[in-house]
């Protein structure tokens, strides 16, 4: 009789968020990449009073793919032999021949002492185990608080910079698991992938100051459109192994070409992935190079499925950017609401039968906190009554193509537009007319089109040659859109935290 043990990591970013500092971070999602990669297989092959029951139909599953940069670190059938059916995505599941119920008890034990806090659940052929709870780490007897988080004792010192902190043990892991990651020692996937990118020879930022300054953070989630609907018409399970497998293989090489592409050859790098699961990718950032890396991201993916016919892999992206002083957490409930709003108008392509494609929702904060978008979204950004009604803004919208309702159009029309923070050299854009006709925009179409004339003709052969050449623009049920107030943030981004 053979079982499968299927372990699911449950609620795994807010877990990553959990400790407030950047390092903490990065040693998080390396804990969890070499737990669910290497630590649980390792384990599951021990046959330590359990034994793992090889996948009959194993030479039906994909090889390691050449074109993956990680292809040594990956390869589905090599896993089936051994029994072992599935390691990425926050999964793992293997089958065993005897002592299953053994191994998933190790299993539990291995994950509460390397991930505490972390939320799992357990299934033994179809019966789940109790659910994790809150796994507290023995701690040394003393009475001071973890200076990075307030929660746990502060039980280990550790130095960063010039800075001396007393941290829980938890923290010391996350922190000494991120030098490892530094020092290219890691073995989850981000760790691994950094190594084949310029990002390998690039000085780690250890803060968040150290990575944005005095300028402001961006952090941008992508997950897979449609992943799970179409992997549930599949029967079988080699297939659905092949299917997983060249979604994380094109995940993985897109995004090596675009770390290449926004990162510089030397100094310090301008971005860290946190985490890089199957079609699930995390990465931190400096602003200026955000919505640029995801237009590269996923003209990347585009092209190396052109010319396939069945399922396409695209992405869903949340962006939020802000000031670094903004908690953390904070940034990843919005981006979290950005993803789920940029995935529900792809559900909405697939429903009137157009092609699905990448699609961006992203929300830019000057103010010490970043409030929901939605409420100041329906606030400010729909004006009028029916029938006569301006939208301020096409987000969210798809990331590819050449007109200004596309983040690809939007990010090549801000180029074109040349601001500057000092307003007062005369070869730049004057940035304040068209800061005063955006903020006509929500007063009305006429206060609107007379800023529209007012322009020198300076600023207007500047947006013509951005691609505006009016203000709004009828759609068919009347309401009226504009293309100002998206171009516009999208070109200031460069200038966020400049005097």
């Amino acid at each position: 009789m053979r079982y499968k043990v299927h372990i699911d990591f449950q609620r795994v970013q807010t877990w990553l968020f959990a400790v407030p500092r950047l390092r903490a971070m990065v040693g998080a999602n390396t804990l969890l990449g070499e737990t669910l990669r290497v630590k649980l297989p390792e384990l599951a092959r021990q046959s330590n009073g359990w034994k793992l029951a090889p996948i009959q139909s194993n030479a039906q599953y994909p090889t390691a793919d050449l074109d993956d940069p990680l292809n040594s670190y990956d390869d589905p059938q090599k896993d089936a032999g051994d029994g072992i059916f599935s390691r990425d995505g926050g999964h793992f599941e293997a089958q065993f021949a005897s002592g299953a119920e053994a191994f998933a008890e190790a299993a539990r034990q291995l994950i509460q002492e390397r991930l505490p806090g972390l939320r799992f659940s357990i299934t033994v052929g179809h019966v789940a185990l109790p659910k994790s709870q809150a796994y507290l780490s023995t701690e040394l007897p003393v009475l001071a608080p973890c200076e990075w988080t307030g929660r746990g004792l502060a039980s280990a010192i550790i130095q960063q910079g010039n800075e001396s902190s007393a941290v829980s043990r938890d923290v010391e892991r996350k922190h000494e698991a991120a030098k490892k990651s530094a020092q290219g020692q890691a073995q989850d996937l981000a760790s691994l992938l950094i190594a084949q990118t310029k990002l390998g020879n690039l000085q780690r930022p250890q803060d968040l100051d150290g990575l944005v300054g005095k300028g402001y953070l961006a952090l941008i989630q992508a997950d897979g459109n449609g992943v799970g609907s179409a992997a549930a018409g599949i029967q079988n399970e080699a297939d659905r192994a092949a299917f997983f497998h060249h979604n994380r293989v094109l995940l993985r090489r897109a995004l090596q070409k675009a770390i290449n592409a926004h990162c510089p050859n030397n100094g310090t790098a301008p971005l860290i992935p946190l985490m890089l699961g199957g079609d699930d990718l995390l990465v931190i950032c400096q602003a200026s190079i955000a919505l640029p890396f995801v237009v590269t991201l996923c003209q990347k993916l585009d092209e190396f499925q052109s010319g396939q016919d069945d399922y396409k892999l695209t992405l869903g992206i949340g962006v939020v950017i802000a000031r670094s002083t903004v908690p953390a957490y904070r940034l990843h409930e919005m981006v979290e609401q950005l993803v789920s709003s940029a995935k529900r108008r792809v559900r909405g392509l697939v429903a009137s039968n157009q092609s699905a494609r990448s699609v961006v929702d992203w929300a830019v904060y000057t103010t010490a906190w970043a409030d929901d978008p939605a409420d100041a979204r329906r606030r400010d950004w729909i004006c009028g009554e029916a029938g006569q009604r301006r939208i301020l803004s096409q987000r969210p919208m798809d990331v590819l193509g050449d007109e200004l309702s596309t983040l690809q159009g939007l990010v090549k029309g801000a180029q074109k537009l040349n601001l500057a923070a000092d307003s007062r050299n005369s070869r730049q854009t004057p940035r304040s007319q068209l800061r005063y006709l955006v903020d006509q925009l929500p007063k009305g179409p006429t206060l609107a089109e007379l800023a529209w004339r007012e322009l020198s003709p300076q600023a207007r052969d500047a947006l013509k040659e951005a691609g505006v050449c009016e203000v709004w623009k009828q759609t068919n049920n009347g309401t009226s859109l504009t293309e100002l107030l998206d171009l516009m943030e999208v070109a200031e981004i460069n200038l966020l935290g400049a005097k």
